[in-house]
């Protein structure tokens, strides 16, 4: 069969699979961030369940032409409002190489012996950046403290799951009885949806306690009234080193010890999927001190290195915390090194690690750990840009590398509905355009810059992308300017 890779058709194999690639870069490159948009066009004729196959190369140009152009480039310098480019050239050859290799991390032994071993050491090397122990020798599964996950959602889930069974040892033979007593403390209004949907998905229900926040952060304060409040209920308090939207870092040791003075049973989680990164550097590692002494910590690689997505870890401060959500199925292997016995919601599993074992190797610690420099002295100036122009507000200070801000058009009198109004039709205008993208949502004022208390629609620039320059950072804010006197 000339459509299956065997030794009479490498050629071929070659011919296409070179094709494939061609197509990716150039996407990657392209000059604009997206170069059509879906204004509801008909595209029912890709939804068509194929009868009669089309040749590769005949395909790989019909998707070039009626796909590609509807795909954001998230490595173009101009797409400015998500965390990470993927434009690592280690990183994307680890990625297809992880495809071509076929390796299934559920077991070991047979299935992936050497993949087990590198996916060991990338959570080893994790664990050593972010001031874990690490148990030696590493004779088992239950050892290493950590798992390799699809994404943020999935580790924030595993880790929910650890902080119930924590909570209440074996609820998973048992069950949950009273939802109501396995409450989960988050800062109001900052928090990850994934946190409330595993509440949810682990049988818990929807409840969790939010507590007042300053300047993004807990409220010391009303974070120790929370646990008095729920004396007995709290399985789990959740932290945020980076939180999703102004990449605010916590007060790590003083939530540390407020929560653990309080109950040491109570699982301490750091949802680090953006700020784990600053480990690499040295001039800015120590923002995330106290780290160390949580009970597990999200780490999002696919978010921070550089690499294609979708890549994640969960680390745990005593390896042997995993026991109590090992599976013990059959159909997994029960040998010393087969991951499947503790990845909760995942079966076999992709080499996913191995781009990060990739762009490691390649650019070495020190390097990342400048690229991660850059990033932030790259927010800074943008920051420094917002402060001193006379028609945008800067909301927060930049811990990592967000910068949120609002367009005011210099008028001090606009009320914050018509603020909001403005700056969500900038976004709606700039999808339109599709030269630039800026993320929005939705964030409390707890600075009072616009109303103090209201809820403000900002814009949000987030890079990744270690291409960008001082003069793309000009341009923006001169384009949403532009764009704003059509608006206004």
């Amino acid at each position: 069969m000339k459509e299956i890779l065997n030794k009479n058709n490498i050629e071929y194999a070659y011919e296409c699979l070179n094709k494939s690639l061609n197509i990716g870069l150039e996407f990657k490159l392209n000059n604009n961030v997206k170069e059509k948009k879906y204004y509801g066009q008909n595209f029912d004729h890709l939804l068509q369940l194929p009868s009669d196959g089309v040749e590769l190369n005949t395909l790989l140009d019909k998707f070039k032409k009626e796909v590609l152009p509807y795909c954001s480039n998230f490595s173009n310098e101009k797409f400015m409002g998500f965390p990470d480019a993927g434009n690592s050239i280690a990183g994307m050859s680890g990625a297809i190489l992880a495809d071509m290799l076929q390796q299934n991390l559920i077991n070991s032994s047979f299935c992936a012996p050497i993949a087990t071993y590198m996916e060991i050491a990338v959570i080893k090397w994790f664990r050593e950046l972010l001031g874990y122990k690490i148990k030696q020798p590493i004779k088992n599964i239950w050892d290493v403290g950590g798992i390799i996950t699809y994404g943020g959602t999935g580790s924030n889930a595993t880790a929910m799951l650890l902080a119930r069974e924590n909570f209440r040892n074996n609820t998973m033979k048992n069950g949950v009885n009273n939802p109501s007593d396995y409450k989960i403390l988050i800062p109001k209004g900052i928090g990850h949806y994934s946190i409330k949907s595993s509440s949810m998905w682990i049988g818990c229900g929807d409840n969790v306690v939010e507590v007042e926040t300053n300047n993004f952060r807990y409220n010391l304060t009303a974070l120790k009234n929370a646990l008095k409040e729920n004396k007995g209920k709290v399985m789990c308090v959740v932290s945020y080193v980076g939180d999703s939207r102004t990449m605010t870092i916590e007060n790590l040791k003083k939530v540390h010890k407020i929560v653990k003075d309080f109950d040491p049973n109570i699982w301490l989680h750091a949802d680090a999927c953006h700020g784990f990164s600053l480990a690499f550097s040295e001039k800015l590692k120590h923002k995330i001190e106290g780290i160390e002494l949580f009970d597990s910590i999200s780490t999002d690689p696919h978010k921070v290195l550089a690499i294609p997505y979708c890549v994640s870890a969960l680390l745990v401060k005593e390896p042997e915390k995993f026991k109590l959500i090992t599976s013990t199925s059959d159909l997994i292997m029960q040998e010393d090194y087969a991951w499947g016995q503790v990845t909760p919601f995942i079966g076999s599993k992709s080499w996913v690690s191995l781009k990060i074992w990739f762009i490691m190797n390649n650019m070495g610690i020190k390097k990342i750990g400048k690229m991660i420099e850059n990033r932030h002295n790259t927010a800074l100036k943008f920051a420094n840009m917002i402060k001193s122009s006379d028609d945008f507000v800067l909301l927060n200070d930049v811990n990592i590398n967000s910068v949120v801000f609002m367009f005011t058009n210099g008028n001090k009198n606009y009320s914050l509905e018509k603020i909001n109004h403005l700056n969500i039709k900038i976004q709606e205008k700039m999808l339109d355009d599709g030269k630039y993208y800026l993320h929005k949502f939705a964030l409390p004022d707890d600075n009072g810059k616009i109303k103090k208390g209201g809820i403000l629609y900002p814009l949000r620039y987030m890079s990744g992308n270690d291409n960008i320059s001082d003069k793309d950072l000009r341009d923006i804010l001169n384009y949403i300017r532009n764009i704003s006197k059509q608006l206004i």
